[in-house]
């Protein structure tokens, strides 16, 4: 597999932003909570993800990314280049976007309804517009048939 340099670098920085909305959403809930969801998230993502995705042998990438382009490709890459089943599991995939998404958006939403700010519903929002622009890079093109 090839990762392209940018495509490594700015899906990297949207996986940063993302884990960064889901702990500033725990943070508006409890600051503690949204310390140890950063500290979670990031040793998660860049240390279980990062070496699990260079499980694989070198040889099987045409340039090394250190794992970063599996992480890239996993979140944010077209369906050709994930390969959960070879590389993280689907089990550890679904995991990891529970955590990103669902997780903070369902503590951010009890912290919304508890005190209203708009800051919390456009956290909320911006979470859940990566959520649902990473989970549709899942979807499997579909053939366009010709109606009769």
């Amino acid at each position: 597999m090839e990762f392209k340099k940018r495509f490594t670098v700015l899906g990297n920085l949207a996986v940063i932003l993302w884990i960064g909305l889901g702990s500033l959403a725990f943070w508006l809930y409890n600051q503690v909570a949204g310390w140890l969801y950063l500290v979670a998230a990031l040793i998660g993502t860049y240390g279980v993800l990062k070496f699990l995705g260079c499980m694989r042998p070198c040889y099987h990438c045409k340039k090394c990314t250190f794992g970063l382009g599996r992480i890239s490709a996993l979140f944010f890459g077209k369906r050709s280049l994930k390969d959960p089943k070879e590389s993280y599991g689907l089990a550890s995939a679904i995991f990891f976007y529970a955590l990103f998404g669902p997780f903070p958006a369902l503590f951010l939403f009890v912290s919304t309804v508890e005190a209203f700010a708009v800051l919390k519903i456009t956290v909320l929002l911006c979470l859940m517009a990566i959520s649902l622009y990473s989970g549709l890079t899942w979807r499997t093109p579909t053939e366009h048939k010709e109606r009769l």
